[in-house]
């Protein structure tokens, strides 16, 4: 190195050094100290001779500032070429990448550009043999297509997502180094720094890059640009208002994603454009939703928990309590250590927030995260039941739900009301989701010492009431099952049961269990006649009987057949008989219903005595069908078959299968 340039480089050291001694403090989640220093290496009026590292982890808005940085330079007339080296594979593509921005032409449709392209127009135009250079010469590279065309002399080079480039470290590092050593030019180089942790990339790093300087997330900034991209006003007004709020379950979380800010930007608008009316007015509400949907997409995204985990966060919450109680160990909880232990890291970086008891439901997150679907039934169905749509047509015991929203006064008085219902045997209480309501919240009192009446006391009383409603209601009794929402998250409209895992509980819902079972054994003739003369008069309720999808509220006591498998209680014969006697239509209907009460692989396993059942309706009507070949009936009953009973079939035989393989790797593992 000549004397001369050694004095450029001390002379540029030492200006390097009273810019940084000079520099003023900066918040730390703010980037103007990087736009600083970069406004400062890009006006060097002398090679500086090294690069500078913009780093940060990844979806911190590394690209977003750089893009930022970008346009400021745009607007000075400051030339700069960018490129994201994603995904890159060769030298050419990179001094493609800069010959499109240098000739806008070259990258513009209906050119269409490509390596093909340019390298013919070089070949008709120049008369050069250009050849592939992913064996580029690192020290000295060859010619390129850039300096076919243009000068680099001035340009400030920027080379963004250093991690995803698919060249070997090694080579993509000398390369980048010839710019800054050969051509003296200005680089900037973007990189999650945690991914290059090579030996190769320390060497590069001592010898070429002079300052590194983190990028942080932006918050405020970041929200006010993802802001611009939602349509709806109010929801991006709710969420400008919010943005204290949402930035600090930020902080809990310690998140530096602004990815997932934006997909919490956009999955709440989504959810804002689907709300009732009523409810876009209160803004605690949507406060609420936001509560849960910050945390929850910080947290599947990060991979830290699964959708299906939102149903587990009850349990770990008491698992939590219980290991603060004397002589509590490990094996109590009856889970492995282990598969807990995440999520009760999840619920501890948000103590404000019960995750474990999300507004508006367990169920309602769990499809929204696991199958992007905004259930509106249940959505509908736990904002009625929720504090905020309450009035004086509220059941008491919903209102005595929200017990932490009532004062001392409101509470007692409804505890003293609803105990009375309770021991009158109120009509109200014969809905057995209500009663399990009733009888865990009175439970849960007695265990955090708000009654005076014991645990052993409340489930006598409970077992009482199940005797009462098997003498006096036993259609009522037996067609109760627990729902779709009970069956992930221990729920009923809405609500989640308060004392579900006091043991006193567990021993009401077995005793209710048990009643259940033997008075179906004793109605069921009645029952079954019932629902073959319901398939004869009304298609779409006999759907809904026996179905999970649910689409009216019939309001027929012993009617609801979901998770009972009644069907193969039915003759054969005469289901087949009662079928054949419908319309086309309606015959359609009857097998659409049969396939849909099979949806669902976890409620299959309820179900599975009903495969047998099913294979002989349908060899009846295969049978059938042959009698009729040639007929318009006849084909209407292959159409059924294929369509909807042979699916049905599978959908069981699925679950069967699943299951023995479940025991086969429970037998090995013991």
């Amino acid at each position: 190195m000549s004397g001369d340039r050694c004095q450029d480089e001390r002379r540029e050291s030492i200006n390097f050094s009273n810019f940084v001694s000079n520099m003023t403090q900066h918040n730390p989640l703010d980037n103007s100290h990087v736009t600083e220093y970069l406004n400062y290496y890009c006006n060097l009026p002398d090679p500086p001779g090294f690069a500078v590292l913009l780093k940060g982890e990844w979806g911190s808005g590394k690209t977003w500032f750089i893009k930022s940085y970008c346009e400021s330079l745009r607007e000075k007339k400051r030339k700069y070429l960018y490129v994201s080296l994603n995904g890159v594979t060769s030298f050419s593509e990179i001094e493609e990448a800069f010959l499109q921005q240098q000739i806008p032409f070259l990258a513009s449709k209906p050119v269409a550009i490509g390596r093909n392209l340019i390298t013919q127009v070089l070949k008709n135009s120049l008369k050069l043999d250009v050849t592939d250079d992913t064996t580029l010469n690192l020290t000295t590279p060859s010619i390129k297509l850039t300096e076919l065309f243009t000068n680099l002399d001035q340009s400030i080079l920027i080379f963004d997502d250093l991690e995803r480039c698919n060249i070997p470290l090694g080579n993509i590092l000398g390369y980048i180094n010839s710019f800054v050593e050969q051509k003296e030019l200005k680089v900037i180089i973007i990189a999650d720094e945690e991914r290059l942790k090579k030996d190769d990339y320390k060497v590069f790093k001592e010898k070429v890059i002079g300052q590194h300087l983190a990028i942080c997330l932006e918050f405020d900034k970041a929200l006010e640009n993802f802001l611009q991209g939602v349509k709806n006003q109010d929801a991006s007004k709710l969420l400008s208002d919010n943005t204290e709020l949402i930035q600090d379950l930020y902080q809990q979380a310690q998140c530096k994603n602004v990815r997932t800010l934006k997909q919490v930007v956009l999955n709440f608008e989504r959810i804002f454009n689907v709300l009732p009316e009523k409810a876009k007015n209160k803004s605690e509400l949507l406060q609420e939703i936001l509560r849960f949907l910050v945390p929850f997409s910080i947290e599947i995204r990060s991979g830290k928990m699964l959708p299906k985990d939102i149903g587990s966060l009850l349990q770990e919450s008491a698992n939590m309590r219980m290991k603060i109680r004397p002589g509590f160990t490990n094996s109590d909880t009856g889970q492995n250590d282990s598969e807990g232990k995440t999520l009760q890291e999840v619920i501890s970086k948000y103590p404000s927030l019960r995750l474990y008891d999300p507004f508006p439901s367990t169920r309602w997150w769990h499809t929204f995260f696991d199958k992007g679907i905004l259930d509106l039934q249940e959505l509908n169905q736990s904002l009625a039941s929720s504090i905020y749509f309450q009035d004086e047509n509220t059941p008491k015991w919903m209102k005595l739900w929200h017990f932490h929203h009532l004062s001392d006064d409101e509470f007692i008085i409804l505890l003293n009301e609803v105990e009375t219902q309770y021991l009158n045997r109120d009509t109200e209480f014969s809905d057995l989701g209500i009663l399990k309501h009733v009888t865990g919240l009175l439970l849960y009192f007695s265990d955090i010492g708000l009654s005076s009446k014991t645990k052993e006391e409340i489930l006598t009383s409970s077992k009482l009431f199940i005797d009462w409603l098997k003498n006096n209601n036993q259609s009522k009794l037996a067609s109760y099952s627990v729902s779709m929402a009970d069956s992930i998250s221990g729920a009923y409209k809405g609500l989640g049961f308060q004392g579900a895992k006091l043991q006193e509980f567990q021993d009401f819902c077995t005793y209710l269990e048990k009643a259940q079972e033997l008075a179906r054994v004793e109605i069921l003739p009645d029952l079954r006649r019932e629902l073959l003369a319901i398939m004869q008069s009304d298609q779409w309720k006999f759907h809904d009987i026996i179905s999970l999808n649910n689409s009216h509220d019939w309001g027929v006591p012993g009617l609801r057949y979901a998770e009972i498998p009644i069907l193969k209680d039915i003759k054969t014969t005469e289901f087949v008989e009662g079928l054949l006697k419908l319309k086309f239509g309606h015959q359609m209907t009857i097998g659409y219903a049969i396939k849909e009460r099979y949806k669902f692989d976890g409620n299959n396993e309820k179900l599975l005595e009903e495969l047998d059942w099913l294979k002989c309706v349908r060899d009846s009507l295969l049978d059938e069908a042959a009698r009729r070949k040639g007929k318009p009936s006849g084909h209407s009953l292959q159409v059924l078959i294929k369509l909807d009973l042979n699916e049905a079939i599978q959908k069981l035989e699925a679950t069967t299968h699943r299951l023995q393989l479940s025991q086969n790797d429970t037998a090995i593992d013991n």
